[in-house]
């Protein structure tokens, strides 16, 4: 992870854990109220949006997976990468036939043949999971890297935001806070890491008709269908399930959205809360990249033993209606798909 609490996961997994949260005034003015907008900027040398920046939040969060994977070489490891969603205002001209390029010039080697881009916003993870899951199946790859880098911290985007009344500023509480950031998770169908791994078991994607920026009546009916059908592939019961890991970014939208959908799941009483972790609030709204976010989240509570449990169910929702959810639990040692 390369975020605004971290420049990689362990630094970033640790500052969340700790409650640290980095969401300062920025260059972002808000002419309704007077005052500059907070956002969460990850520091680094150049202050200037592109894709050059974009590949400078992605590809230190990309290299510490191919150390990971040490010793297969890193030409042998296709990189999926998410990225912004065609639809999205004022997206970066030739963000997918660039962005890898630029990843490369970083890197200082080419990847492999089958990398290629995810324009699909928060829900690209799941995408990409079962892209990689092809690829290994098919065994034209040992394993994958699932990426996503994403920054709402462009100007023209801001003022359309502000015109959605989308975002939180000193007269409006219905909103979120922009951010940055670069994440990626290295996929295999087993794992001996030392320190166990996430296994994947359930996944879904749905999509709602009832958008954020519809008109329609919210019954978070495809949030609803997506947890339950990951949890049908999982074998679980809502029960089962520890805790839970969400992109709420801070809009009444999504929790409404959330309130609605959990509240037809009931939970038999066993004394202690679901709890909900919501990592935005620690950095601002990441887009994309907040998708491998939760997921190495996840992982890095089960090593260090602080949730609630090994079991997470990890839930995404796009602007343009997309839902996906993840039912995942921490395995110590060898793990099997």
């Amino acid at each position: 992870m390369v975020t605004a609490v971290g420049f990689n996961s362990a630094s970033s997994c640790a500052a969340m854990r700790a409650g640290i949260r980095n969401v300062r005034r920025a260059n972002l003015w808000d002419p309704e109220s007077g005052k500059y907008l907070a956002a969460g900027r990850v520091p680094l040398p150049q202050w200037w949006v592109g894709l050059g920046k974009l590949a400078d939040l992605a590809a230190p969060a990309i290299l510490e997976c191919f150390q990971a994977a040490r010793p297969i070489p890193p030409e042998r490891i296709p990189l999926l990468l998410g990225v912004a969603p065609a639809d999205r205002p004022f997206r970066l001209p030739q963000l997918d036939a660039q962005i890898l390029p630029e990843i490369e010039h970083r890197l200082g080697f080419r990847l492999h043949v089958a990398s290629q881009v995810i324009p699909r916003d928060r829900v690209a993870v799941v995408v990409g999971l079962h892209q990689a899951a092809e690829l290994i199946d098919g065994r034209q790859a040992p394993c994958v890297i699932v990426a996503a880098v994403d920054s709402l911290l462009q100007h023209d985007l801001k003022n359309y935001y502000l015109a959605a009344r989308r975002l939180l500023t000193p007269i409006n509480s219905n909103g979120f806070s922009l951010g940055e950031a670069g994440s990626a998770m290295l996929v295999a169908a087993t794992s001996d890491t030392p320190g166990g791994s996430l296994e994947i078991l359930g996944m879904a994607l749905t999509q709602e008709k009832a958008t954020i920026e519809s008109e329609d009546p919210l019954k978070a009916e495809a949030l609803t269908e997506a947890i339950s059908e990951a949890l049908r592939k999982s074998s679980l019961t809502i029960q089962q399930v520890h805790y839970r890991i969400a992109d709420l970014n801070g809009e009444h939208y999504k929790f409404k959205e959330m309130a609605l959908a959990l509240g037809r799941f009931p939970r038999k009483p066993t004394g202690k809360t679901f709890t909900v972790w919501h990592p935005i609030e620690y950095f601002g709204d990441v887009g994309a990249a907040i998708g491998p976010i939760l997921l190495g989240w996840a992982r890095h509570a089960g090593l260090k033993g602080y949730g609630n449990g090994t079991t997470t169910l990890c839930t995404l929702s796009n602007d343009n209606g997309a839902r996906a959810a993840l039912v995942v639990a921490y395995r110590q040692g060898e793990t099997a798909r």
